[in-house]
């Protein structure tokens, strides 16, 4: 997949996102008391939805698919708990093409998948998400960058104008 587009996205956005999120959970009437999240993406949005759901057991599992930009085959690098597979809410921040969903779905069951983006090849394997995007969006996530101070164009230094 080229990824030929980007979507920065806050923390505040994050936040709002996930408590929109932690609505449509609670819409479904169905309580969860463990969580299970897909590192490391799934980790911020977790924290979030568990402040909101009040859930307090969390579990990490974790599969590697990408290498910076470049997806690769699914690597199981952590298992999760076996009293995490059942009956959990499990939490990623996106699903792209699916390859991790589909590994780790064979390991849940009656288990609620949310992320907050779901693009068209991976939508079909999340029960819940925020928003839609295309596939060709690379999301720039606020743990993955960092904001800073930039110079007003005024105090930058300019080639003199011979005049």
């Amino acid at each position: 997949m080229n990824y030929n587009a980007e979507k920065f996205v806050t923390w505040d956005e994050i936040q709002g996102r996930c408590l929109e999120l932690a609505r449509q959970i609670l819409q479904t009437g169905k309580t969860y008391k463990k969580i299970l999240v897909i590192t490391r993406g799934g980790m911020f949005p977790a924290g979030i939805l568990a402040r909101e759901l009040d859930i307090r057991h969390i579990e990490t599992v974790c599969i590697d698919t990408y290498d910076s930009q470049t997806r690769g085959e699914p690597v199981l690098l952590k298992e999760p708990a076996a009293d995490y597979t059942k009956n959990v809410l499990v939490v990623d921040d996106l699903v792209d093409t699916g390859a991790t969903l589909t590994m780790l779905r064979g390991m849940l069951t009656d288990s609620l998948v949310v992320t907050i983006f779901a693009k068209p090849e991976g939508e079909a394997l999340v029960d819940l998400y925020h928003e839609k995007i295309e596939q060709n969006i690379w999301v720039r996530f606020p743990w993955d960058t960092y904001r800073q101070y930039v110079k007003p164009l005024a105090h930058e230094v300019r080639p003199a104008s011979g005049d």
